[in-house]
């Protein structure tokens, strides 16, 4: 499924870059990864751990509606950290480990809309963009094999997007771009935790893009 699942989306990528105007690029993105948890128990209480700093790399392609309209995906590499630690109250007993932290993998499938202004200076635009994201994971890892609270994570995630950014026209063909988004997860991202402790965790990324199209 996942083979066929990356499969398709090179041939969607593909697709939308054979259109004429239709500008195909490569971003790199420092990230923050963090979480919004929640848990409803009266004896255990959950916080999320560190943010965590990673790197993502992916192709993106941007098809012309208008002039200033724009549908915007790709295809995109994303690394995330689950991180909680988990404290005792009313008499309730924390798993032996009271610390889990997951590494997980996703490829990300961006649907979004950008709107470009008019030039604020000489070959300079600014965007905003916003839309969702469709998400499928590809690598899940424990950092320690004895966790026993989360036993699974879902293959499937979504999240909205929102961003501005900056545009500059190196040449013809040829643009440099920069911009911030916040990636707010609208989905639980757990599959499978202790039955008496119902958690819910969404993931939340704050992006800083860099790139170029052509």
């Amino acid at each position: 499924m996942r083979k066929s699942f990356l499969f398709l989306s090179f041939i969607l990528v593909g697709a939308l870059a054979c259109f004429s105007q239709t500008k195909l690029g490569l971003k790199f993105s420092p990230l923050f990864s963090s979480h919004k948890i929640s848990l409803k128990s009266d004896q255990l209480e959950v916080y999320q751990g560190k943010t965590a700093t990673r790197m993502s790399i992916g192709l993106i392609v941007d098809h012309p509606l208008t002039d200033t309209y724009f549908l915007s995906s790709g295809l995109i590499y994303l690394p995330k950290r689950v991180s909680i630690n988990l404290e005792e109250e009313n008499g309730g007993t924390a798993p032996t480990n009271p610390f889990e932290s997951y590494d997980l993998n996703y490829l990300q499938v961006p649907l979004s809309l950008k709107l470009f202004t008019n030039e604020i200076a000489p070959d300079i635009s600014l965007f905003f963009q916003v839309g969702l994201i469709l998400e499928f994971k590809i690598f899940e890892q424990a950092l320690n094999e004895d966790y026993e609270f989360i036993s699974k994570f879902n293959f499937f995630d979504t999240a909205a997007i929102i961003g501005t950014g900056i545009e500059y026209r190196l040449g013809i063909n040829t643009l440099f771009f920069t911009s911030i988004s916040l990636q707010k997860g609208l989905i639980n991202i757990i599959n499978r935790t202790n039955p008496e402790y119902p958690l819910v965790i969404r993931n939340q990324i704050v992006s800083i893009d860099v790139g170029m199209k052509f």
